[in-house]
């Protein structure tokens, strides 16, 4: 079986707020270690996604979800294992888990938190949700990355934490092309000239992106694969993957499933059914090389020359 790197999941935030029943040996979510066992060799990158207007200090609801993190990782510490660097291939038996951040709002201003997380083993963070804060602006608002964003960004590489455009505005994801020392990344999007949702990026993106030497995490999600917002199909992925390899090349494509974080029918619920999205794709044209790298090559690159 190929390895799989997901850049995306929101299972533990899910967990912990009552979205999902259960824990992260067996669960109703999309992502549970049933579900990576059987896909093999799965690296999941478990997001602390924090809404920052739903709590009162957003820095601790983080540390709650770290804290979840970690427990659950020390109850199924015979099957998965924390790593900083995804090792290809893995001890035997062993799925692991790494850690990013949805929403760096949590800093609630203060630089010094980048280095918390990076002490935590966080390896990526968007710099926004769905929400402005004090970095910058969402995808569905006006406005360029405000000085403290640009600050959290130099702070973001100099902690080896990739910095992650997924849910930043375009005027924000350029200021970041443009600042960037290091290759950044698009955990969970799409292709906005297929599916024009600002959640996506456009061509002159994926270009940017490719061109830095990042990576585009194919997102599952319903509403930013097609206008049919309840179902998630194969059809609708191979289109996406298409259109992103053809304007940015083989080394740009990854997957961020957003699993736990999205809702709808997946045709691709559990990661052992990412087999018919290979086979779709490849059927497609796309190359075995070629998706050996979407599945676990572009994304290892990417974390690797981030360390």
């Amino acid at each position: 079986m190929i390895p799989i790197i997901d850049l995306h999941c929101d299972t533990i935030h899910a967990l912990v707020a009552g979205e999902r029943s259960g824990n992260l040996r067996e669960s109703d979510a999309h992502v549970d270690l049933r579900w990576m066992k059987e896909a093999g060799n799965v690296t999941t990158c478990f997001a602390l996604f924090v809404d920052k207007l739903a709590h009162a200090s957003p820095w601790r609801r983080a540390e709650q979800l770290y804290e979840h993190f970690k427990k659950e990782l020390e109850e199924a510490s015979n099957c998965i294992v924390h790593v900083r660097y995804p090792k290809e291939p893995a001890k035997a038996g062993m799925q692991q888990a790494m850690l990013s951040v949805e929403e760096l709002g949590i800093l609630e201003g203060r630089l010094d938190r980048v280095a918390t997380l990076a002490s935590w083993g966080v390896r990526l963070a968007t710099l926004t949700w769905n929400h402005e804060n004090e970095l910058g602006f969402p995808h569905h608002m006006k406005g360029g990355l405000k000085p403290f964003g640009h600050e959290v960004v130099e702070a973001l590489e100099e902690n080896q934490i990739l910095v992650d455009v997924s849910h930043l505005n375009d005027e924000g994801f350029f200021s970041v092309a443009e600042m960037a020392r290091a290759p950044f990344i698009a955990s969970h999007s799409n292709a906005r000239a297929l599916t024009n949702h600002s959640r996506n990026l456009s061509d002159e993106m994926i270009k940017t992106l490719a061109d830095k030497g990042g990576v585009i995490g194919l997102n599952f999600c319903p509403s930013f694969l097609s206008e049919d917002w309840g179902h998630s199909s194969i059809e609708a992925m191979v289109a996406h993957a298409m259109h992103i390899h053809r304007v940015g090349g083989s080394s740009v494509l990854a997957l961020g499933t957003d699993y736990d974080g999205i809702s709808g029918e997946l045709e691709v619920a559990h990661y052992p059914e990412l087999a018919k999205l290979y086979e779709a794709l490849l059927k497609a044209g796309l190359a075995r090389e070629d998706l050996e790298k979407m599945w676990y090559g572009n994304a290892l690159r990417v974390l690797g020359e981030a360390l």
